[in-house]
């Protein structure tokens, strides 16, 4: 049997479950200011709390369940990233109301001080996106006005880049331990999909390569999956309210319906696995990576003595194309096969990873990439 096969019996069982027809109401905890970013740093070391999954549902709160507007879909595949000059689609800039990076404030990340800042993620029709000084979650519909759709977000959110869910963690406390509740949210409806009660939240995305973010691997109106230090995968079915957890002997770091991420424990060296067929390590490439919203890609990080770089691999065909820069990157994916890759000092890219061409992005330091 394959190591691998746990995690694929665990996704049949929860998408042939039912949905509940219970919905409650549930009162807000109250909301925690300036904590997000100092819980990412000790969070790889929290201690795991017994899988468990309380089905809460439903608010009858206006703001989030009255009628809006229907989102406008986004045409093409462009970079998206945030900077001082606003959130950037393309070519296009629009102006937030909070801001995603705090530059007067700093908190310490390993070795290295960063900026205060939050996470941005994508839906098809929006970016949703963390106030780092409130907690608040925002969506924000392209040519559309910016809202508030959560609060007391400690992690998340991240979006399907591909649909209209939206997801973040409300109330947990990394630090102590606390658990919180998982918010799954429809941006085109404007409301609230589902609340549960969670034994576990995210793991912080921190350290090497990756940017500013949270553990969330995989959201889709069918299911959401996410991953702790502990090596631990929950994978939430959001019809049926339930939650599952599987543990694996590799580190799961990406994952669609058809590929998935993995990172040998001790090598820490790159395995792919494509539906219906065996695992694939490439033990030249580092283990953080990351899967493009249409996985037809993997973005990650050549581990040689000589290069540093980011490199992107086609899980299907094996075949794999150097960025042409040999500088330490962070990475990230925009709308469809848009490879974003930060240089650190030096500039961002923006990478079509199918025609294998990459471009300058205008970029204001401190920026902000998108951590789906």
């Amino acid at each position: 049997m394959s190591e691998f096969t746990p995690l694929r019996e665990a996704v049949d069982t929860l998408a042939s479950r039912t949905p509940s027809p219970d919905f409650g109401q549930l009162q807000r905890r109250a909301t925690r200011r300036g904590r997000r970013r100092v819980a990412m740093v000790a969070a790889a070391t929290a201690a795991v709390i017994a899988a468990s999954a309380l089905a809460l549902t439903g608010l009858d709160d206006g703001r989030r369940t009255a009628p809006v507007e229907q989102p406008k879909p986004v045409v093409g595949a462009v970079p998206v990233w945030y900077d001082a000059k606003g959130l950037h689609r393309g070519d296009v800039v629009e102006w937030t109301p909070v801001d995603l990076v705090v530059p007067e404030k700093v908190v310490a990340v390993g070795d290295s001080v960063i900026p205060e800042q939050g996470a941005l993620a994508l839906v098809r029709s929006g970016a949703v996106y963390l106030d780092p000084t409130t907690g608040d979650v925002w969506f924000h519909p392209w040519d559309g006005d910016p809202r508030i759709v959560g609060e007391n977000s400690d992690a998340g959110p991240s979006g399907d880049p591909n649909g209209d869910t939206a997801v973040w963690f409300e109330g947990s406390d990394p630090l102590n331990g606390t658990p919180g509740e998982l918010v799954v949210y429809d941006t085109a409806a404007g409301r609230e999909i589902s609340r549960t009660l969670q034994s576990h939240g995210v793991d912080y995305a921190h350290g090497d390569h990756y940017p500013a973010g949270n553990g969330f691997l995989q959201v889709s109106a069918e299911r959401v999956v996410w991953t702790t230090s502990e090596h631990k995968i929950y994978i939430h079915n959001v019809r049926a309210q339930s939650t599952s957890v599987v543990e694996t002997s590799t580190y799961l770091v990406d994952v669609n319906r058809n590929v998935e991420v993995f990172g040998e424990r001790g090598s820490w060296n790159l395995v792919l696995r494509v539906l219906g067929r065996a695992a694939e390590p490439y033990p030249e490439l580092f283990f953080h990576a990351r899967l493009s919203p249409s996985g037809n890609y993997v973005l990650a990080v050549e581990d040689a003595k000589e290069r540093h770089g980011a490199v992107i691999v086609n899980p299907w065909t094996g075949e794999l194309w150097r960025v042409p820069k040999n500088v330490y990157p962070w990475i990230a994916w925009s709308y469809g096969d848009i490879a974003m890759v930060d240089h650190m000092e030096d500039e961002l890219l923006a990478c079509d990873a199918a025609r294998r061409t990459c471009e300058r992005l205008p970029a204001e330091r401190p920026f902000l990439m998108p951590t789906n």
